[in-house]
This record gives structure tokens, sequence and C-alpha cells, in this order.
């Protein structure tokens, strides 16, 4: 870029310049024109489609207009400068006389056209303005006018180069016309079709110049400012993002350079790159553009470092146009490491301390643009990667404090002084920039003196642990920035603070399970306790050093020594956890339940990482009851004889090996590959946060313990025994804790894991039936079982006696004696404890319940009460269910007016029984009235039932023989009572009785009911298919012939013809309501049916109920209810009717 700075001082700004348009013609029209027409191109942005599918921009188009000047024009084209160039021509005129435009106008634009077509310029327009008076001008518009004459003269294949507008605005307030919208909209498009096309043929330039890297005179310097070239047009349409894109490729570019020259031979402009380092002042311009820097990059006597920091100067600057600050800041530790990669690539020269210095000064200037921003979300984004860069500045000022001796403790030495004095003076900037200012005069002052460094140093150290606790990186800022922190109060002898890091970082490594950062921590953390005198702390890290496997043999015994000379030194009582000391494997509790419950020894097998072999005084383990019995009551429903628990069970994730190889076969990389993801995504895998643990001494009980062990370093076996003491209650104890005794006053403890337990029984006495193979008891029958006693584990007594009872309708009695009863006492001389136990062979029956409705188990319970020497008594109950071997129903048939009563008897038992001649017996009302007459043969005297048979008998009810008061006097109910005797078919003389009371109601036949189907009109002719018929019911009420004395009231029925319709069609009425009068006998009813199908059908049936008409007076509405069982017979229920096939015609 060449073109002067509207400023005119040594910097530039891009913002400063806009698109070019040259004016040509009435520059008088133009001038007055000039204002509207730039404030109307900016007022609104428009849509850009570039080419080449290239992402749509919205560009806003701030124009200048400068005059045109031939010679200026044929300057500017020979330049490859994008910036301040013109990017369109125009030329304008308001000429509306046709002889004046002959005369004088089409020489003048014949001759800028010529200009034109001379420097091959396509990207102009001529604007023909034609001003009319509307209120005075009434004359016809001529047919050809000197917009029609340009535009035939000038613009004949191309049209959109002439435009023309009508009254154009002399002020942006008017200018809304639809004229002066269409030209600024032609206008706007066609600047953009010119950057379109400057940038096209631009790009392809700088692909071509790109394409010639190989040439040994190519140069990446000339290449970098061709193409930031258009960087800078890009910047000046406002089009942020793409400028940056240009820039990321020359970065990318450059690195690949530098890279590449490793393996191959440097090119002749990357060695003008390679001099000695003089200066390492850092400037960043954000806003301007230093032009010294650009011609120094131009004549390649730029060093590294500054091409780096121009570079990255216009990267920040375009994000921070394009409001995206949170991205310098995290581009800003990137380009550092790469600036001192490059360094090193390059082998080139560096004084020492110079780098540091570069970088402080770079950070300085980043964390001031980052500070600067105002949005309060914008900053919060900073905040996140400006502290891995305070984190980075505080290593290199310590790296420079320890060279120019200004750490805590030094004395600077002549050298250090000059070294100091050299690093100023390269810092010199030169540049009047505050930024850059602030940051080179911070730097000297803190490396002016010692007490400077270290203020200045613990302000960054300050600022970088708040800025990561800020955002709430807690690993960072104690693990990085305190363990640096620890390092420089090191120096000052400031022990307590640096005790104060130390340990905070030892947590956030523990909780991480960071092995061997944990053992360098550790280290410099036992120098610290031994300092400050904290004989706790100092046993517990040297103990910790002493089981770490990462750690030096030698280092391990040395440690492990000096702890035991300081507790033997010492007279405070340690107890630490046991964590990674000894690290338990397996525990395995095997119980003995023959004779004390007690479990007789707690195997465990663990692995000791002490250096040496240790004997030690005790190994115990204490053990809880009570409320853990709550927690664990999931667990307790069966108590086994042996617990074990392996402790690596399911730690171990299910990984394989991941090797990939190259295309020519050559190993690539390698790996392992969980299976399993879910494995490994687990929130405990990932966390390994250890459980907080109080280890208090004062609630250990260690009833299971081991004196005088001796521990090995590796896999140790030991067994502990519980101590038989008289106090332990009985229960369920779980293991709890575990003690370890290393030396006296030094104990370890470790948690158990849950789960394992071991139970001292303390059970109470039961009782149960046996039966013979398991089977089933039956109420009724007489069943002989054994009553076993388990006496309980309370304490030892004499039992006096033994009572017996049961609930009512429960006998039993001994095996040797033969009377049933419901309470028996047996005497019982012996000792009751948990070994003992009495069986008792008993029988028992149970009587048989009323048999109607009941269920079929019967429940019974028998009472044990065990009277002891001590007045004592225990309560023992046993539930008995007993089964029902019969099951007895009843039916009542009708045939007519005769009545039947069915009897059917199922058999449930295993085995077969006997039943003997049934009988009937009429309860309610007596014999006189009702006579039964048995229809049961009587040859046999026993019937055998087997399991699932039944059995049936059946009575006939006579009235014939009644007297008429005795019928006058009953009622429609009969209370029978069904006797007979039963026995089981291997006991046939022990009977048992059985009785079944059931009830009869509305037994007598009220209404009887004849039905049948005849052709229409045709008696005695077989119906026809799809033929009409006529469906004939005759109802007749029961009446008493041989009592003509009995009056027959009136009723009333509502009957319902029930028909299959896939065989029958109703077509006439289906339902009806028919009322027979007093004295009336009979009533018939027709409706006309259709057979739907020949064959055998099944007449249609009727569903009659009772019906009570309605009474108005009463306020009484008609209902309907269902006829008892046999008060309706229907005689025709399953007759069929012949039905034959229609009828044919005859076609022959």
């Amino acid at each position: 870029m060449t073109t002067a700075n509207p400023k005119g001082d040594d910097t530039l700004r891009i913002s400063d310049y806009r698109p070019l348009i040259t004016y040509a013609g009435d520059k008088e029209l133009f001038e007055n024109l000039k204002l509207v027409l730039s404030q109307s191109l900016s007022q609104e942005p428009i849509e850009w489609r570039r080419q080449y599918g290239r992402p749509m921009k919205m560009v806003t188009l701030s124009t200048d207009f400068v005059p045109f000047n031939k010679d200026t024009v044929a300057e500017q084209i020979g330049t490859r400068n994008l910036v301040g160039r013109p990017i369109m021509h125009t030329f304008w005129t308001q000429c509306l006389d046709m002889e004046v435009y002959k005369s004088l106008l089409r020489d003048e634009i014949d001759k800028w056209m010529n200009e034109m077509n001379k420097h091959n310029i396509i990207d102009w327009v001529i604007i023909v303005v034609e001003t009319y008076d509307l209120r005075k001008h009434n004359k016809l518009l001529p047919r050809t006018t000197v917009f029609d004459k340009i535009k035939s003269d000038f613009a004949e294949k191309k049209a959109d180069r002439c435009l023309s507008v009508i009254n154009p605005p002399k002020s942006e307030v008017r200018c809304g016309s639809s004229a002066w919208r269409a030209l600024i909209t032609n206008v706007r498009l066609l600047i953009l079709s010119a950057f379109d096309r400057l940038f096209l043929k631009y790009e392809d330039n700088i692909r071509n110049y790109r394409e010639q890297r190989n040439d040994p005179s190519w140069s990446f310097c000339k290449y970098f400012l061709y193409q930031e070239e258009l960087a800078f047009a890009l910047e000046m349409l406002g089009i942020h993002d793409e400028a940056l894109v240009q820039y990321d490729e020359l970065d990318a570019m450059f690195t690949q350079f530098i890279l590449n020259s490793q393996v191959g031979n440097i090119p002749q402009w990357l060695t003008e790159f390679q001099v000695v380092l003089e200066w390492w002042s850092a400037v960043l311009f954000m806003e301007n553009i230093s032009r010294k820097q650009r011609e120094a990059i131009k004549i390649r006597k730029l060093s590294l470092l500054e091409f780096r920091c121009y570079l990255f100067s216009r990267q920040a600057s375009l994000l921070m146009a394009a409001s995206k600050p949170w991205i310098v800041a995290e581009r800003a530790l990137i380009f550092l490491h790469q600036a001192v990669s490059d360094l090193k690539t390059l082998e080139i020269e560096c004084p020492q301390g110079s780098v540091a210095c570069w970088v402080l000064q770079c950070c300085a200037q980043i964390l001031v643009i980052c500070q600067s921003v105002k949005k309060p979300e914008h900053l919060e984004e900073c905040s996140h990667h400006t502290a891995p860069l305070l984190y980075y500045s505080l290593k290199k000022l310590y790296e420079l404090g320890d060279l120019c001796g200004l750490l805590p403790g030094n004395v600077q030495t002549t050298e250090q002084l000059h070294t100091v004095q050299v690093l100023c003076g390269g810092m010199q900037s030169g540049h009047d920039l505050t930024t850059a200012t602030e940051s080179v005069a911070t730097l000297k002052t803190a490396l002016s003196s010692s007490e400077t460094f270290s203020k200045h140093y613990l302000d960054i150290a300050e600022l970088a642990i708040s800025t990561y606790k800020h955002n709430k990186l807690m690993r960072c800022a104690h693990s990085l920035v305190g363990l640096e922190l620890a390092k420089f109060y090191t120096l000052s002898g400031d022990t307590t603070k640096r005790t104060m890091f130390l340990v905070k970082a030892l947590k956030l490594f523990e909780q991480d399970n960071w092995k061997l950062l944990i053992v360098q921590t550790n280290l410099e953390l036992v120098k610290c306790f031994k300092k400050i005198g904290n004989v706790d702390q100092f046993v517990k890290t040297c103990l910790q050093l002493a089981s770490a496997p990462e750690c030096n043999l030698q280092i391990r015994q040395d440690h492990f020594d000096q702890m035991l000379r300081m507790i033997q030194d010492s007279s405070i009582e340690c107890i630490y956890p046991m964590d990674d000391v000894i690290v338990l494997d397996q525990i395995d509790v095997k119980c003995n339940n023959e004779e004390s419950n007690y479990p007789s020894t707690v195997s465990l097998k663990f692995k000791s990482n002490l250096p040496k072999t240790v004997v030690c005084p005790k190994i115990a383990i204490s053990v809880v009851i009570g409320s853990a019995l709550k927690k664990m009551k999931n667990k307790l429903n069966l108590v086994k004889n042996t617990y074990s628990y392996d402790m690596n069970k399911g730690n171990i994730l299910p990984m394989t090996y991941n090797h990939n190889y190259q295309q020519d076969g050559h190993f690539a990389s390698t790996g392992i590959t969980c299976l399993n993801q879910k494995s490994y995504l687990r929130r405990q895998d990932s966390q390994r946060r250890k459980p907080s643990m109080n280890y208090n001494k004062n609630e250990f009980h260690d009833i299971i313990s081991a004196n005088n062990v001796e521990i090995q370093p590796g896999m140790n076996t030991i067994d502990l025994t519980l101590n038989n003491s008289k106090n332990i209650e009985s229960g369920i104890y779980f293991l709890d804790k575990l003690s370890v005794i290393l030396q006296h006053r030094l104990e370890l403890l470790t948690s158990l894991p849950c789960g394992l337990m071991f139970a001292l029984k303390n059970v109470n006495s039961t009782a149960q039936l046996i039966l013979p193979n398991n089977k089933c008891l039956f109420a009724g029958i007489e069943e002989m079982s054994t009553l076993s006693l388990q006496f309980g584990t309370k304490s030892k007594k004499i039992v006096k006696r033994i009572r017996l009872h049961s609930t009512p309708g429960l006998t039993f009695c001994l095996e040797d004696k033969t009377e049933f009863c419901s309470e028996m006492y047996v005497k019982s001389p012996f000792s009751m404890n948990s070994s003992h136990s009495v069986s008792l062979p008993i029988k028992l029956f149970a009587q048989l319940p009323p048999l109607k409705d009941h269920p079929r188990i019967v429940h019974h319970k028998l009472w044990v009460k065990c009277e002891t020497s001590s007045d004592e008594e225990e309560m023992i109950c046993v539930s008995i269910d007993f089964n029902l071997p019969l099951t007895v129903t009843h039916r009542l048939h009708t045939c007519h007016y005769r009545k039947f009563v069915g009897i059917n008897i199922a058999c449930h038992t295993d085995w077969s029984l006997a039943l003997m001649i049934p009988e009937i017996i009429c309860v309610s009302p007596t014999n006189s009235v009702v006579e039964l007459i048995s229809l049961n043969p009587t040859c046999d005297p026993l019937t055998f039932l087997k399991n699932g048979e039944t059995i049936g008998y059946l009575w006939e009810i006579n009235l014939s023989t009644t007297d008429i008061k005795s019928l006058e006097t009953s009622t429609e109910l009969l209370k029978l009572n069904f006797q007979t005797k039963y026995s089981s078919a291997e006991q046939p003389n022990c009977t048992q009785d059985l009785n079944f009371e059931f009830t009869i109601n509305n037994y007598k036949t009220l209404l009887l009911i004849e039905s049948g189907v005849e052709m229409a009109g045709k008696s005695g002719e077989f119906c026809r298919m799809n033929t009409v018929c006529t469906y004939t019911a005759n109802f007749k009420r029961s009446e008493h012939s041989d009592y003509p004395n009995i009056p027959s009231n009136e009723i009333s029925f509502k009957y319902e013809i029930v028909a299959d319709k896939t065989m029958w069609a109703v077509c006439g009425r289906g339902s009806d309501v028919i009322t027979f009068l007093p004295n009336s006998i009979t009533q018939s009813v027709s409706v006309e049916v259709m057979p739907l199908m020949s064959g055998y059908l099944p007449i249609p049936t009727l569903n009659v109920f009772r019906y009570f008409p309605s009474n108005s007076r009463q306020n009484i509405e008609s209902k309907m209810e269902q006829f008892s069982t046999g008060q309706v017979y229907d005689a025709s229920k399953g007759v069929q009717t012949h039905v034959l096939p229609r009828i044919t015609a005859d076609t022959s």
C-alpha cells in the first residue's frame, strides 16, 4: 500500500480508507449530489453474492469520490494496490437537448470512453440526470431522448452501464423516490461486481505467485505483502472474518516453511531471519499499522520476533473489530509458544533472557488488550484464557529472576548486573505506543532490584491464582501456580506459606491419584514438617513415602527409619488411615455353628508396601451391632457359614490393545481401548475421590484380634480369632474397622467393606409339624404327623412339662393314646438349649365345617408352652391348614310340573374315599307336606371315589299326595338336609358323618311354553328358505285341577324372541307383554319369521320375565324381574325344524 495516509503520520488505519469512485462530466452537477449520494449508498447493507460458491456477505458501502484524472488512473493500474485505487468510474450529465448532445456532449463522453478502453477498464457507468418542472412542463416528451441516444451510442450491449434518474433529491431527507432508490441499488450492485472481478483477478495473481515458491528467487516477504493487500481490501469493506482468513493462511504457510527447513534445504529468504537477535522489544499495533514495519518486511530487514508480533497484531486487530476479543486471548499462548519454537527450530542466536523479556512484554500488552473489553460477557470469556497466559508469564519471570540473581536469598554479581543492563537495552522499543511503553517500563522496574522483582512476581502469581479460581479451575490454581509459589517461598525462607501451598497441591494430586506427583510433593513436605516441628504430619508423610512403590527403595528405607526414630523420641500417639501402607486383597469370615455359633477364624490377605519386615504387637478387627443392623437389613435374609470379599474384584477395566499401521505396513501408533464405555464413564472412576473417614479410637471394639504378627514386604496372610467373651451379646455382627499397630503409639486404621458379617445366633424356640412325604392335611379325617420342637439359644434351663392346646374344632392325641382332646400336658425332664430338640408323634383331627359356600382350606392353630423351673414360660404357635376332602353341590331339575333334586359329591383326597348310601331329609316344611322319592340304586352299600372323581344322587319332589290344607299354608321354600357317612378306603370302619343343608326357593312350575314353526297358511308343509313362516308359542300356566277351590290370580309377563340372526329373521313383533286374567290358563302368540338357510335349524327361543305394570295413582312405575329356576319350563327348548331349500325356476 503506497497511498498516502490521510493523517500523514508513520502509521495507517485501514478504517480511514473507503472504496474510491471517480467522477467526470458535469462536475457542478455531481458536487450538488455528492453528499446525498454518499449518504444513500451507506444507508443500509447489501447482500454480496460472490462467485464459486463462496458464502454470502452483508456489506455496507461507504465510498469516497475523486475527480477523474487520466494520469493518476494509469499510475494506479500499474500498481498492485487494492486500497486507494478507484474501483469504478462514473460520468455525470444533465443534458436534455439533443443538439447540445450532438455538438458537445458526445465528443466529451467519447474521449472519456477512450480512456476507459485504453486501460481496459470495464467498471464504468454513465448517469444521466433528467430534471423536469412537472408544474410547467406541458409538452409531450420527444420520441428519442438524450438518454436513449447515449445508450445506443456507448452502451448498446451494456445497458446496465447507462443509468438515468429523474429529479434527484437535494438532501437525504427527500431521497425516498423510486427512481433514486433504483439508481442507488444499481450503483451498489455495480460496485460489488467490480470488487468481485478485481478480487478474482487478484487472487489468481496471488495463486500464480505462490506456485513459484520453489524458485530460488521467490520471497515470502513479497508474497506476504501481496496477500496482505487483499486482506486490507476485505477489511476496508468490513468483512473482517474473510480478512482474518488471509492472515491465518499466511501464518500457517510461514510456520510450515520453518518446519520444512528441518528436513530440507533452507530457502534463501528464510536465512535472512536467522540473524542474531539484537532487539527483543514486543510491540503490538492493535489499531494502527506501522509503515516502518511494512517497509522492513519489504526490504527483508525485520527480525523473526518482530515479524511474529506484526502478524499477531493484525490478527488480533481483526478479531477485536469483529467483536471477538476472547479469541485474541485464546490465540495468545499459541502465538508465544510458536514464536519460541521457531527460534529454536531456526537456531537463531538469542542472548540469555531475551526471549523471556519478549514473552513478558507480549503477555503484558495482551492482558491490557483483554482488560480494555467493555462487555461483561466478553470479559468473562477472556478470563478463561488469560489465566494460562499469566501462569506462562510467571514461569518466564522466575526464569529471568534466576538468571539475573533477583530471586530471594541471592546476591547479584557483576556479571548478573551486566545481564540486566543488556536486557534493558534490548527492550528499547523506539515506538510511540503507550501499551508497549508501559510494559517495558514495568519489566525494567521489576529487574531493577530484588524487592521490586519479588513484589512483581507475587502480584502476577496472585492475579493468576485468582483468575484460575474465578474460572473454577482449582486444580490449576493450586497444582500449577501453587507449586510455583511454594518454590518461590522456599528461596525466601517462609516455610509456613511453602507448606500451605504444598498441602493444597497434595490434596489435588491425591484426589486425582497422581502417584508420582504425590511422591514428589511429599518429599518437599517432609522437609517442611521437620523444620517447623510438626511431628504428627512428619510421621504421616514419612509413612506415605516409605510405602510408595514409585519411590526409590533407599529413600523409602531412610524415611521409614526417620519415622521410627521420631516416634521413639516423641510422646505423641499417632493414628493414621491405612491407605496404601497395607492394601487389603481378600477377607474370609469362616463360622462354626455347631456349638457356639462363633466365627472360628477371620482370614486376611493383604499386601504390605513397607520397605522392611515389621512385627506388629497387635492386629484387631472391631465389629458393629445395633444401628448398622437396620442399614443392612436387606442383606440379612440368609446368614451363611462363610463370607468372602475380594477387594480387587471389578476394579480392572476390560482393556485391549489398539495398534495402527501405515499403508506400507510400518507401525504408526498404539493405544488401549475399553470395550465397555460405561465402565470408565462412571463418576466414581473418573473422580477417584477417597471417602472421608472419622477414625475414632473410642468406638473401636477389638473382639477379633491376633498378637505379635510378623508382616513382611509383599503379600501376607494371617488368621484372626474371636475373643470368646461372656459379655458378647448374641446377634448379627458386621466387621467395621481394621487396626494394625505397627509400633507402640503408631496405629493404622481402615474401614472394611460393607456386608461382611457373622451371626451369634440367639434364636427363639420353634415348633413345626413334619408330615410324611410332605402330604397335605384334610379336615374330617384322622391325620398322623410329628410335632418337632427346636429349643432356643438364650440360656440353659430345665423344662418341667409342655402344654399343648388348640383352637376350637381341632383335637389331637399322642400316638400311644386314643382319646382326642383340645388340651394336653406332656412331661419333659430334659435340658432345653440350642443343641436339643424334641419330636412328638401326634394325631390330628379337624372337624368338617359346613360345606355350603365354604373355602377349600380350614385354618387352625396349635400352641406349645414350655414351663421351666424358673417360672418362665415360652409360647410357640404353629399354624395348621386343613384341606376339605369333599365338596358337595346341589341343583334343582324340572320336567313339566315334576321337580327333581340332584346332589354331586367331588373327592379331593390323595387316596380313595368310601361313601355309604345317602339319604335326604326335608327339614322345612315337614315330611307330611313334601315327599322325596329316591331314584338312586341300592345294590352297593359302599361307593368308592378317587381324587378328581364326582358322584351324583337324584330325588324327586312329589306333591301329589299332599293334602289341600297343607298346600294352602306352605310357602314355596324347601329346607333339605343331605346326610351320609364316609371313611378312608384303607380304614372303612372309621366312618365320619357328612351333612349338607341347603334350601330351594320358588321351585313350582308357574308357566309352561310350547313353540314351533310352520309354513304360513299351509299347515303340515315344511318351511322353505327365504319364505315367511309362522312362529307359534303357546303359554300355559299351572292349574290345580285337583283343588278347584284354589283361585288363580291375574299375572302378566313379557316375552322376547331370541333367534340366531344368521338362521332366522324375525319379521313380526319380537317382544310383547301377555296378561293371564283370573282363572285363564292358556295364551298363544304368533310371529312371522323367515329362515335364512336350509337344513335342520333350531327354532327360536323365548326369554320370559315377570312383568309388573305401572300404576299412575299409586305412582308405581312398570318393572320386570327374572323368574326363579324351575318356575318356567320351555318344552320346545332344543327342538329343530326341517327347512327346505328355496324353489328355483325350471329353465328347461
